[in-house]
């Protein structure tokens, strides 16, 4: 099998959470969501990992993950800095103003020079399943060319304790058609309703969701490069947006579509549950279910 790198977004700043939702201890025996990730990595045939991260994490991770990496997996760190952007941009952003990072693209950027062959993203904070690095380890190995994602029911993803936000995809015939960022996706009324482009709507309860758990080889880097351009000479002076990687994903698709380029996204969907936690309202009942579906593992 060809050398397959897990990338995980570890960076976060955990602000609904209130705290370092990487480090939270979920797992049936303690473990954190970024452990059991990295353990199906392995199992699904990846050979290294790169996380992405704050620097005041490193010393917390060296001593979580300290002998507990086989000797045949790697793990490498990077820093996402909020500095670190395309050269011809950044007089266009107020750094004194912006404390929080830009987001999971720019998160994805961070790791451009420690990656140059095929990798999955996922968040560190987030329970994909066994299964999920089954099928992206297959889809990376066999359609080199095409990036993909595992898309999760979007029912299986929501917090009873408020809104979340997702990327909402249209799929046609196993290929991703069209990935939008909806924000405050919650249950109201017996619909699910969430916010895009500033307005409230509702939602199938059957639509499938981006839940950060893709497959790109590393032309996504330039994809990355421009979209990231556009964003901080659109958004550079404000102190929160943030820039997706489903907005990157969707920069691709057009430019297929106006080279007629027979490269795209395929997506398969998901064999097992999601979990992860966005309000500490979450904590106890990710830890029951991961323990009903893990302690007997």
């Amino acid at each position: 099998m060809a050398d397959l790198t897990l990338v995980i977004l570890a960076a976060g700043l955990g602000t609904r959470f209130g705290g370092d939702k990487q480090l939270a201890g979920l797992g049936p025996n303690g473990e954190t969501m970024l452990e059991l990730s990295l353990r199906s990595a392995h199992k699904a045939g990846f050979n290294r990992a790169v996380l992405v991260i704050r620097p005041e994490l490193a010393a917390s991770l060296d001593r979580l993950l300290a002998d507990k990496l086989p000797q045949d997996f790697h793990c490498d760190y990077c820093i996402q800095s909020l500095d670190d952007l395309p050269e011809s941009v950044a007089h266009y952003v107020d750094f004194e103003a912006r404390k929080k990072p830009w987001g999971t693209a720019h998160a994805l950027w961070s790791a451009r020079k420690l990656i140059t062959g095929p990798m999955a993203v996922i968040n560190a904070d987030d329970f994909y399943g066994d299964s999920a690095f089954s099928l992206l380890a297959q889809g990376l190995v066999n359609s080199v060319d095409d990036w993909m994602m595992v898309a999760y029911p979007i029912h299986l993803t929501l917090s009873d304790n408020g809104g979340v936000n997702r990327g909402l995809c249209e799929v046609k015939d196993g290929k991703l058609v069209d990935v939008a960022e909806w924000l405050d996706i919650q249950s109201h009324a017996n619909e699910l309703v969430g916010t895009f482009a500033g307005k409230q709507q509702t939602i199938a309860r059957d639509a499938l969701v981006s839940m950060t758990c893709w497959g790109f080889n590393a032309d996504i880097f330039a994809v990355i490069e421009a979209q990231l351009t556009d964003f901080i000479i659109k958004h550079g002076g404000e102190a929160k947006s943030e820039c997706y990687l489903p907005s990157v994903v969707q920069a691709r698709l057009q430019q297929n579509l106006a080279s007629e380029n027979t490269y795209g996204v395929n997506v398969s969907v998901a064999q097992e549950s999601w979990y992860g936690v966005t309000y500490p309202e979450d904590a106890n009942w990710v830890k029951q279910k991961l323990f009903e579906k893990l302690a007997t593992v």
